[in-house]
């Protein structure tokens, strides 16, 4: 991301040969993923809704227009966005924008000064600003026991205490949703099944 020490931001794409204004605020993208966790839509109408937010319209190539929206969601990055362990498994979440609103907000205006309520920021310096969170802020000790792994060599206090963490921290997301979040992402970050949601879409 070195967008954000050159100043030079993403906040508009050339899609087919046409420039349109993005969408860049942090709270679209907390929107958009808002609309990919919702169990009411169905596949194409999240990708429909997502691009619409996005660009304000829906822009041709469709493949295009998905591929920048997927590349400005994950900051820059090339790799896919995904939460897997080393054997390829899924893991759970350790953080929502949504449950954790709260933590976010306080740990933003206790660090660095900034109330996201009046703020606009832009989503790559909101994510920057979000992974260099200190340690010792209350979100990050959430993160961290909900991340942790609890071995059998462990201490039988500690097993106790980050069981209790774990209970008292869980995300109150349900498993179908996680699915279908996980599988609409997927699908958008190129694994083949998002032609299927552009055949439907070019149908209307």
């Amino acid at each position: 991301m070195k967008e954000l020490l050159t100043g030079n931001l993403p906040v508009s794409f050339l899609i087919g040969g046409r420039e349109y204004h993005i969408s860049s605020d942090f709270r679209a993208m907390l929107r958009l993923e808002e609309i990919f966790s919702s169990e009411e839509l169905t596949d194409e109408e999240k990708a429909e809704r997502a691009l619409k937010l996005f660009y304000g319209c829906i822009p041709e190539p469709l493949e295009e227009a998905v591929d920048r929206l997927c590349y400005f969601w994950g900051c820059g990055r090339q790799e896919k966005k995904e939460r897997a362990g080393g054997n390829g498994a899924a893991q759970p979440p350790i953080y929502s924008f949504a449950h954790d609103a709260g933590l976010i907000y306080g740990a933003f205006l206790t660090q660095y000064g900034i109330d996201l309520s009046r703020k606009s920021l832009h989503w790559w310096q909101f994510m920057a600003l979000f992974e260099a969170l200190e340690e010792d802020r209350v979100l990050k000790e959430v993160m961290r026991c909900r991340a942790v792994e609890i071995k059998g060599d462990m201490p039988q206090a500690q097993k106790d205490y980050y069981n209790a963490m774990k209970r008292r921290y869980a995300l109150p997301l349900p498993e179908q949703e996680e699915r279908q979040q996980s599988a609409l992402v997927a699908a958008l970050m190129g694994d083949g099944k998002v032609d299927e949601v552009m055949a439907c879409m070019k149908k209307k």
